[in-house]
Parts: structure tokens; sequence; C-alpha cells
């Protein structure tokens, strides 16, 4: 049954009041509370409770109270959010089933308590103040990492905005469904008119900092690894950047071209949850996951040490007690304990705390220091974009800051009346390296490392069709009439833009959009000479469709993830308040 216990603080003062309860009633359910400020309105909330069968009460939002009761509609179960979400998220296809079950939990947790009684189609219920309302209460969440200790209070703190931000999305998807059904239940999705904490506003107290460890540091935590098979894992999961999925799920079939100069790695196959606390052997966690990997010799003895070739092809190099899948608890006991010893042996610094993930870190950051290219770094980790290589990795890059510096010091020198800087070294001016681009647009460089650069980047982010070809600076002047001017001594800039929309509305405001994704914001790259491409936190447009259907259209776009959102709310607010007053509706 649910209680009302004071709170109090150190001095014995009642500060308000607590109704606890256990969902359900049973000893079981989930530990459930709401606080108030004064006793009388706490006992009505826990009678409430007590009615509704140790629920919270139909219409309760939790933090802010009833919702207004003049938004009633016809009494449906399958439109209260509990049942109409689990239908949702059981309906979707294209997901593995570890991630529904994962939805579920989520829901169950920080969602269900607050709208799990609320109705889908109402807009009271749901509204923009509803949701801010119920990301407020997410953001004063306490919770603590992975699973708690079995003796004494594990260490809590608030949820990071980055999960925040996918409850807050697992939320949208399922009204977004509402709004898109046949017939629609809502006319709006109330989610897109909020403001979310950013995703690196996490602070360092609590953060999960990467930790870069020198090659000299990985090698003395591997010394320090008492299992032969510990300290193969660790010098094949650091030779190559691969995941632990990937890494442990390794085999002889994996192997390629092993016994040339040139020997290979395909990581082809990953360990997956199955929904079930289990695991299974599929396809790595992307498209680019699927890579092949040229390896070094240290990597070659490690695996042929491990049995190299050897039958049976798909024996797993590396396994648990079972003789089936190593599980990362395990090993990382065992790395904790070489970290301890190698900091005892003065191998570590005392301020480092890495963890067996960090050898992939590490992995890019020797690539990177050694002069190698971003993208070339994003093909080995196999990320899907290379936005998350740039965005981890991309302040490693020491090119980047000596060039920096040396500009910042060329124009301090001329400022203080110093010799003129060294001349640049001269570049070939009898011919321009044209890349072609699918499509026929050409863009003309001096230096042919820029145009190749060019071509691998956009066949990274387009696909293949771009090729360069080696003209005479005659012939590029005689194709484009427009003399040398047009010749670029430096690569294109690209800008990471995301769009919303367009959501195309017909005269009496109903939506006619068919596409399921067309809310959901897709990012692209887009380069500075495309329709798009604009260093704008978010611009928005409405627009009248010509032609008998007199349909009003909107959209948005910006480099801001969170104002393109609200960009696109205020279109499709004003292509509402528009749909009505089209001209070619009017003239029929």
């Amino acid at each position: 049954m649910a209680y009302v216990k004071a709170r109090k603080n150190r001095s014995g003062d009642v500060t308000g009041y607590m109704v606890r309860w256990r969902e359900g009633g049973s000893r079981a359910g989930a530990a459930q509370y709401e606080a108030f400020e004064d006793e009388p309105s706490a006992e009505v909330f826990r009678d409430a409770v007590n009615d509704a069968g140790q629920q919270w009460p139909p219409g309760w939002v939790k933090g802010q109270g009833y919702i207004s009761a003049d938004a009633a509609l016809p009494d449906d179960d399958r439109y209260r959010f509990r049942a109409y979400a689990a239908a949702s998220i059981e309906g979707r296809t294209g997901i593995e089933e570890h991630y529904r079950v994962a939805c579920m939990r989520d829901l169950e947790r920080w969602v269900f308590p607050t709208f799990g009684a609320c109705d889908v189609r109402s807009v009271e219920h749901f509204s923009r103040d509803t949701i801010r309302a119920w990301v407020r209460v997410l953001e004063q969440a306490k919770v603590h990492k992975g699973q708690a200790p079995k003796s004494g209070e594990p260490k809590w703190r608030k949820m990071s905005p980055k999960t925040i931000r996918n409850l807050h999305g697992l939320l949208s998807s399922i009204l977004q469904e509402a709004v898109t059904a046949e017939p629609p239940l809502r006319l709006r999705n109330p989610c897109e008119q909020t403001r979310l904490p950013r995703a690196d506003d996490d602070g360092a107290e609590d953060g999960d900092d990467i930790e870069f460890l020198t090659p000299e540091e990985v090698e003395g935590v591997i010394s320090c690894m008492k299992r032969r098979s510990d300290q193969l894992l660790a010098t094949i999961k650091y030779g190559t950047g691969m995941r632990w999925s990937e890494v442990t799920a390794l085999a002889p079939e994996c192997l390629v071209g092993w016994t040339t100069d040139l020997p290979k790695v395909r990581v082809k196959r990953a360990w997956k949850r199955d929904g079930k606390k289990g695991y299974y052997l599929g396809t790595p966690k992307s498209k680019r996951g699927r890579r092949t990997l040229r390896v070094s010799a240290s990597v070659t003895a490690a695996v042929e040490e491990l049995g190299g070739k050897s039958e049976p092809a798909d024996r797993l190099y590396f396994t648990g007690e079972s003789g089936r899948r190593l599980h990362y608890s395990t090993f990382y006991d065992r790395w904790q304990r070489a970290v301890r010893l190698a900091k005892a042996e003065g191998l570590l610094p005392q301020e480092k705390k890495p963890t067996p993930h960090d050898l992939r870190h590490s992995h890019a950051a020797a690539l990177i220091s050694a002069g190698h290219s971003l993208t070339y770094v994003q093909r080995r980790l196999g990320h899907e974009s290379i936005k998350t290589t740039s965005d981890t990795y991309g302040h490693l890059l020491p090119e980047a800051d000596d060039a920096a510096m040396e500009t910042i010091e060329r124009s301090l020198g001329r400022e203080r009346g110093s010799e003129a800087p060294a001349p640049v070294e001269s570049v070939d001016r009898s011919r321009v390296h044209a890349v072609v681009l699918p499509g026929g647009k050409v863009l003309a460089f001096w230096e042919s490392g820029v145009a190749r650069a060019v071509v691998e980047q956009w066949t990274l982010d387009r696909g293949p069709g771009a090729r360069v070809e080696t003209w005479a600076v005659d012939w590029w002047i005689r194709q484009q009439g427009n003399g040398v001017q047009d010749v670029r001594n430096r690569a294109p800039q690209r800008v990471w833009v995301w769009s919303l929309g367009p959501a195309v509305y017909g005269m009496d405001g109903t939506e006619r959009t068919s596409a399921e994704d067309v809310h959901e914001p897709q990012g692209r790259w887009v380069w500075e000479w495309e329709e798009g491409a604009s260093a704008e936190a978010a611009t928005w447009r409405t627009e009248w469709v010509p032609g008998g259907a007199a349909l009003t259209r909107a959209a948005a776009s910006g480099v801001e993830l969170d104002a393109v959102r609200a960009a696109y709310a205020e279109a499709r607010a004003e292509a509402l308040r528009l749909c009505a007053s089209h001209p070619d509706g009017v003239a029929v």
C-alpha cells in the first residue's frame, strides 16, 4: 500500500512529504515515489494511488500533477501509452532483439511511470509543457553505472545528457508513429519542441573520458598480465583497433592472405546480444564495420601463437571457461590487476585509468601521431561516419597544430617587422588536376594530392563515381573559358548539415506526408559548392506547392540539431497557418 513519509533535514525539521509505493503492490514491483510540499496533498495522492491499484493515477504526470481534465477522449485501452508503446516496439522491423528488449526496459523504468496511463491522442497529456516537465525530472534523476555492488552503496550520479537524449528519442519515435498513423491519432509530435541538454555537457567528474596510452605504456600493461592468452588478446586488440565484440569473435576463417607478404584480418562477424541475456555470432556493428585490416608482424606472431590457420576454421581464438564467448567482465578484472601492477612498477602513470576499450583509442592515436589521415583511421576502426572519427580523435592531429602555430608566428613576425616568411614551395602551373564528379561538375586543383583527397572523401561520403584527370592548363582554359582563377589551391570545405522534412499539408490542415522517416532528422556532409551548404545554426522555409492539389510544404536545415528541430516546428506551424490560403485552392 502507498504511504506518506515526512522528509527532514539534518536539523530534524520537516521540509516536505514523500508518497512511496511499489508498482502493482507486489514486493517485486519497481519502487515509485512522488514529492509534495504539504501533508494533505500527499495524503490525497496516496489515496489516488491506492484506488488505482498501486499504479500512477490516470492523468498524473510525475513532478507536475494532474493534467487538465478538459481533454477527455473516448476511453480505449489501445491508446493508453503503455499499451500503444509496447505494441509499437513489438511491431518494429529491422532491429535486433536486444535493442527491442532494451527499449522496453527503458520505457518501464523511465517513461511509463510518467506517461503510462496517458492517452496517446491527447494534446493535454502529451504537450510541449508535459514533455519539458518530464525531461526536467530526468535531468534531476540519479543513476549508477553498471550493476549495483553486492555490498555498500553504488556511486550515484546525474543522468548523462546522452542518456536523456536517447530516452527522449524513444518517446518521440512512438509519438511520431501516432502522428503518421492511418488515420492520424495526433496532429503533431510535441517532442520536436523540446530543448535537450547538449551531449557534451557530461562534465569531468563522472564522465567516461578516453584514456590514450603511449606504445610504451601499452607494452607495460601487457607485460604485467599473468595469462599468456590475455597478453595475446591485448596485443591483437591494440594492433588492430578492433572492438571487443569483434576481437573475441576472431577465428582462422577470418585470416586473409596469411602466408603472403600482406597478411590481413577480415572483420566479418561479432558477438551480438540476443535479447534473452545471451549472445550469438552475427555481423559487425555497421556496414563499414565489415572491413579487412592489414596487420603488423607482432599481430601476425600473436595469431600464429594461437594456432594461426589450423582447423577447424570457425574455432574461436579467445574463449571463456565454457569454451564459448569470453565475457568482457572476466577479462576486465584481469586487466585491472595488470593496470595496478603496472602503476606499482612505474610502467604506467598513477593518474591514468585505462580500460580494455582504450586499446582501440590508443591504436587510433598511434596512427594519427604518425601522420595518417582521419579517413584512414575511420576505415580501420570501422566508423560509419567520419564525423565520429573527427569528433573523437580530431584534436590529436599534430600537423594541424603545427600549421596553426606557424601561421600565428608568421603573423606576429610581420607585425614586429621581422623577416618575411620563407616562400612557399612552387607548384607546377602548366597543368591542373581536375576532379570530375557524377553529374558533370568539374573542380580543378593545382596539387594532385589535394585532388585525390577530394575524390577519396567524396567516395566515402557518397559512393564511387568521382575521378581525377590531369589536364594541360591551356586545355582547362579552353574548356572552362574563365582562365585559371577557378583553379583551387586548397581542398574545398564540407559541413555536416541536419535536415527535417518536408512536411506536406492539404488545405484542411491534414498532413499528406507519406514517408515514414520524414520527421526524423537526417544528416549528411555538404560540400561548399552544393545547395544547402551553410554555417547557420538553422533555417526554415514554408512554401505553397503549385498545382491543383493545393499543398503546402515545410522544411528546416542547419548545422545544430536542436536549432533545426525548433525551426522545423516553427515551419510546420507556419505551414498550418498558410495552408488554407493556398492560391490554387482558392482559384478552384
